[in-house]
């Protein structure tokens, strides 16, 4: 079992909502830092915020959309999330791959872009974009689509350590900023949405970008793919 090694404290994370119809995700907001708490400010001028209105968003629960900032908005968001307070809640870090020890280290606010925050009875979940972060750095990524490639390869041949590699996929008739997710020479599915951003420019920049095979949940009708990625300056050869 790999750990999270180097925690990323962002200053902003992504709110993205899906609609049950559609395989994208859309970021409709941003969560910013604001001292010790946060603020949630809905991205109304951008194409991602109108698709989802036309797909059926209307807003985050308890924060209308006809208010482009909400101020304090920690304390909601962190009812996604179980307290640090209960006896389990070691087994919760260690779903992420993060040391219990690293309770006390890591903010509230990186935990909800750590964990995705996502609660099974609606379409939210919590993006951590990594912008700006020093290296090297470490993360669980969960792998979007795998349900319609798995017929590819399907659970039964997959397995941890498994080496994940990502390709760009400028032809992709949705989205043109995608990157697959290909294992054992096949493609199993999608970065999400909000960290292809980040994928596009440590591609560029020629860091080494390392993933395996971590985790699988899941049943054949919602299987789960979860990557352990690190991302590392590239080693000179001489």
């Amino acid at each position: 079992m790999r750990h999270i090694e180097h925690i990323v404290e962002p200053d902003r994370l992504l709110l993205s909502w899906q609609a049950k119809s559609e395989r994208l995700r859309m970021i409709v907001a941003e969560l910013i830092r604001n001292g010790d708490d946060v603020n949630l400010v809905y991205l109304r001028e951008s194409e991602d915020f109108s698709k989802a209105q036309i797909l059926g968003f209307e807003k985050y629960p308890g924060f209308d959309t006809e208010k482009e900032v909400h101020e304090n908005v920690l304390g909601s968001f962190m009812k996604r999330l179980p307290p640090r307070s209960r006896r389990d809640f070691g087994r919760f870090l260690d779903a992420l791959r993060i040391k219990p020890e690293a309770k006390d280290e890591i903010s509230d606010f990186a935990l909800l872009g750590y964990s995705g925050a996502k609660l099974p009875d609606d379409d939210f979940t919590v993006i951590h974009p990594f912008e700006n972060a020093l290296f090297p750095f470490e993360f669980m990524l969960s792998v979007e689509g795998y349900q319609h490639y798995q017929n590819e390869l399907s659970l039964n041949v997959l397995s941890t350590d498994m080496q994940a590699d990502f390709e760009a996929e400028p032809d992709n008739p949705k989205d043109p900023e995608a990157i697959k997710v290909i294992i054992d020479g096949i493609r199993v599915g999608y970065v999400c949405r909000g960290l292809t951003t980040s994928f596009h420019k440590w591609m560029k920049s020629g860091l080494t970008i390392a993933a395996y095979v971590e985790r699988i949940n899941g049943t054949g009708q919602d299987p789960k793919i979860y990557l352990y990625v690190s991302v590392k300056k590239a080693l000179c050869v001489v």
